[in-house]
């Protein structure tokens, strides 16, 4: 356990940082029985409140969420190191690059963390030399940020999208044309399908619109027939 500056603080005077990019914080059973037996082998990191980011309680938690939530009605309190002054934009920075780079964070997690990221003023290079993550990675999650959260979550009452049906969407660069294939899809295919199928009628729409000027041009067709 680190021991730099370590105090114990009540659990009821500790609550989940509001902007926390870890929405879902997974299977705590392993977890529990961990510190069940053996108690907190790792320290919260905290910052006090009073920034505005809440309205009650005396710390939030940057680092820890998941042995926060873990040690529900084991620990009344939990070894802190509490970190003072910190501006909400490093407070936000600390929280992401501690959990971007978990291996159980879902893609649309990831895309809202590295949105956030992008928001707090970094680049996407920034964010990849922070975060480990390829600048090609970090673009196509940002593009999930684009689509309606409607959206998503009307295809996510049918079936799970996958990274796949994302980067397929990509091809279609009208974002409302990306937002209406996804609400309509039951199911992957439905994705796909309909990406190649709107493909094909712009490519066509383009052929025509290219030879309807040559011929235009050239004198063969006119508007007014």
């Amino acid at each position: 356990m680190d021991n730099r500056s370590i105090v114990m603080i009540n659990r009821e005077n500790l609550q989940p940082h509001p902007d926390n990019p870890r929405k879902d914080l997974g299977d705590l059973t392993e977890l529990r029985e961990s510190i069940r037996e053996n108690g907190i082998m790792q320290n919260l990191t905290v910052v006090p409140c009073g920034d505005g980011l809440v309205d009650s309680g005396d710390y939030m938690i940057l680092i820890g969420h998941r042995r926060f939530a873990a040690s529900e009605g084991i620990l009344d309190e939990l070894p802190c190191v509490i970190a003072n002054k910190l501006s909400k934009k490093e407070q936000v920075g600390i929280m992401l690059e501690e959990n971007m780079q978990r291996a159980d964070l879902t893609y649309l997690e990831q895309a809202h963390g590295f949105q956030m990221m992008l928001d707090l003023g970094d680049t996407v290079e920034s964010i990849s030399k922070k975060t480990g993550f390829s600048a090609k990675t970090i673009k196509h999650r940002l593009a999930i940020c684009e689509l309606d959260p409607e959206a998503i979550e009307e295809a996510s009452n049918y079936f799970e999208p996958t990274i796949s049906d994302f980067i397929a969407l990509e091809k279609v660069k009208d974002i409302d044309k990306r937002n209406e294939i996804l609400f309509d899809a039951n199911n992957s295919r439905d994705i796909q399908d309909a990406v190649k199928d709107y493909l094909e009628d712009v490519q066509e729409e383009e052929n025509f619109e290219y030879y309807r000027k040559i011929f235009e041009d050239a004198g063969w067709i006119h508007e007014e027939k």
